[in-house]
């Protein structure tokens, strides 16, 4: 069976994300049905999620939650589909050609940050600045995940150790405001989740992996090696409530009449100093007092690289 007919019923799925019977995609295709679904079957195989229904109202579609991401092709596999799809277009009266130049438009170096994009989800991995150093790592992750290939990486732990790990990543995680990569360490010879802002340089290899069998959630329900939490409280006036409501949420947060009191658990370090440290003086830290200190020895070393000559 010629691919082209495939990849024609396969993006007029993907345009129409509604029921389309099998005699309109043969129409589409200009084959006869029963090349329809060897077709569905092929992309079936392929891993793309077909769905049908029976009846009056029935046909195939593909769910509207299947997002096509940007590591699903390369730069030269895209431009050879355009250039097809343009060698192509005069043989169609309809804009479905038109419409799979769009879909494949939107699939642009510029958006790959975009890990999920849908009527209903997004998840940006990029920043608010233009160019964004975790975003470009978690681009090439992603990529690598996708392909099951190994990567080669530089990783820089808490103690400021530095070492060359090659590692299987098999998911991507976002978690406390923070992105993590999870799979094997060839290193530990053990499930890692490492931090993707703690990477230095992470490379694609040739090599190829196969997952072993892991839970990934257990990880997620609280064993973090490579980070120690703290359960802190601070106090501040309604001045930057917005502020600690948006960062903390609302239920951590008292009214003592007076001020508002927050109690919360975040990971430690440079991290969470920085962040309290942005309030500036509109919040106390009340406790743990080893917190307090690291904040008073920050204040001071400020103040000595802005003091006056």
């Amino acid at each position: 069976m010629n691919a082209d007919y495939i990849l024609i019923i396969y993006f007029t799925l993907m345009n129409k994300r509604k029921k389309v019977k099998r005699s309109t995609l043969a129409a589409r295709a200009g084959v006869n049905v029963r090349t329809v679904s060897r077709a569905i079957d092929a992309l079936t195989l392929a891993g793309v999620p077909v769905y049908s229904e029976t009846g009056p109202d029935g046909g195939y579609y593909i769910p509207d939650d299947y997002v096509v991401s940007q590591a699903a092709f390369s730069a030269e596999e895209k431009a050879r589909i355009i250039n097809c799809i343009h060698a192509a277009k005069k043989n169609f009266t309809d804009n479905v050609c038109d419409n799979v130049l769009d879909k494949l438009g939107s699939l642009a170096a510029a958006d790959a940050n975009y890990l999920v994009r849908s009527e209903s989800l997004i998840i940006d991995a990029s920043g608010w600045n233009a160019a964004h150093p975790t975003g470009a790592k978690i681009s090439v992750l992603g990529r690598a995940v996708n392909d099951k290939k190994t990567v080669r990486m530089k990783y820089v732990d808490r103690y400021e150790s530095s070492s060359e790990r090659y590692f299987d990543p098999y998911c991507l995680v976002q978690k406390s405001g923070m992105w993590y990569v999870y799979g094997w360490c060839h290193r530990r010879k053990d499930f890692r989740l490492f931090k993707i802002a703690r990477i230095e340089d992470v490379v694609v290899t040739e090599q190829t992996f196969v997952k072993k069998p892991s839970d990934v959630y257990e990880k997620l329900r609280g064993d973090f090696p490579d980070h120690d939490t703290v359960a802190f409280t601070i106090e501040f006036t309604n001045l930057i409530l917005p502020e600690i409501e948006e960062w903390l949420g609302t239920d951590a947060i008292e009214d003592k009449g007076t001020c508002y009191v927050a109690h919360a658990e975040m990971f430690g370090g440079n991290q969470l100093v920085s962040k309290l440290l942005s309030f500036g003086s509109s919040v106390t830290v009340t406790q743990p007092s080893f917190l307090r200190e690291e904040l008073a020895v920050e204040c001071k070393r400020m103040l000595n690289n802005y003091s006056m000559p």
